[in-house]
C-alpha cells in the first residue's frame, strides 16, 4: 500500500486569507463588525427637529440627514426677516453650502436651502427659482405660511 499524501483542494476554505494568521483574520472580522454597527447606529439616529416661527405661524419641521441639514442644525438658533415669492417664504441665514443633490422641483411642505442666495426656503406650492438642497419637511399644513408677509420676523430653533 502506498503512503502518498492526500491532495489538497486548490480552492481555499471560506474565510481563509492567504498569508494571514488567525489573529489577523479575527482583527479584520472585528473591524468589519464595528463598521456595520456604526452604520446601523447612524441609521437609527433620530432626526433633528426644528421650530419655525414666522409672523403669526409656528410650525415644527423634521430635518433629513444631509450635510446641509447638519450644518443648518449647527448654526441654530437663527433670526431673520421673511421674504415671499409666490407660494414660498425664504430668508437669509448665516451659512453657505454648495449644491448637494439639488432639486429643481419640490413638493409642498419642503424646507430647503438655496445655495445661490444662502437662504432657507419654505415651499407651500411654488417651484424653486433654481435648484435647492432639501433639508427637511414641515410637520403641519404648509398652507399656514400663506399668512406670512414680507418683513415678518422669522425665528428658527432646535426642538429637543
Amino acid at each position: 500500500m502506498s503512503t502518498r499524501p492526500r491532495k489538497r483542494s486548490p480552492v481555499p476554505r471560506p474565510g481563509f486569507i492567504m498569508g494571514k494568521t488567525s489573529y489577523d483574520r479575527a482583527a479584520q472580522k472585528e473591524a468589519l463588525q464595528a463598521e456595520a454597527d456604526a452604520f446601523l447606529r447612524e441609521k437609527e439616529r433620530p432626526m433633528k427637529k426644528i421650530r419655525i416661527t414666522a409672523g403669526q405661524v409656528t410650525m415644527d419641521a423634521e430635518l433629513n440627514d444631509s450635510a446641509t441639514a447638519r450644518q443648518l442644525a449647527a448654526i441654530l438658533p437663527v433670526d431673520s426677516s421673511a421674504q415671499t415669492w409666490g407660494r414660498e417664504v425664504y430668508f437669509k441665514i448665516p451659512m453657505h453650502h454648495e449644491p448637494e443633490n439639488a432639486q429643481a422641483k419640490v413638493p409642498a411642505g419642503t424646507v430647503a436651502f438655496w445655495p445661490e442666495g444662502d437662504c432657507l426656503c419654505i415651499f407651500f406650492g411654488q417651484t424653486p427659482y433654481s435648484p435647492v438642497n432639501l433639508v427637511g419637511k414641515l410637520a403641519g399644513d404648509p398652507n399656514a405660511f400663506e399668512k406670512v408677509r414680507d418683513g415678518d420676523a422669522i425665528h428658527i430653533e432646535k426642538v429637543e
